[in-house]
């Protein structure tokens, strides 16, 4: 069970992609060849796309590789430099916690009543991917502070 909650981010982020590919190149040839487009493509890869970002956002959370501006943090002595750096995810977890999980839960929540143009789907099932592609960062980050993992806290942009 652990290792499927481990790869669920690397596993949706990858569907999800090869499902905005699939629609994107579909659409193309049929607009330009076939000169009949899709009309929903547009909506459904949208809804893909984003459902991508917060799932990858989680996956990249995961291996420690999101972007980060590290030139001051790499000018610190090494023992400000771990405090600095479990400082910065607790930061993290906070935020995530507050405005992606609780604020992205209630955004998802009020978005029933709006549906899209063309397909009619609530917003619901396209919001979600807020808080749950967050949960999956905290799940990532309670499982570094649960391991005390000082590894992952130094491994950031090859300090060591």
């Amino acid at each position: 069970m652990k290792k499927v909650v481990n790869n669920l981010d690397d596993f949706l982020s990858a569907i999800a992609l090869a499902g905005i590919i699939l629609l994107i190149s579909t659409n193309v040839f049929f607009r330009f060849v076939l000169n009949n487009p899709i009309t929903w493509t547009e909506e459904i890869s949208l809804a893909l796309f984003i459902w991508l970002v917060f799932i990858g956002l989680s996956s990249a959370m995961k291996t420690n590789s999101h972007v980060g501006i590290d030139y001051f943090v790499r000018k610190l002595p090494e023992h400000w430099r771990f405090r600095f750096q479990v400082f910065r995810l607790v930061f993290i977890f906070a935020v995530t916690l507050i405005v992606f999980v609780c604020w992205g839960a209630t955004f998802a929540i009020h978005g029933v009543a709006k549906v899209t143009p063309v397909l009619g789907v609530s917003y619901t099932f396209i919001t979600l991917a807020v808080p749950v592609g967050s949960a999956l960062v905290l799940y990532h980050l309670i499982r570094v502070f649960i391991r005390k993992d000082r590894d992952y806290v130094n491994q950031e942009r090859g300090i060591e």
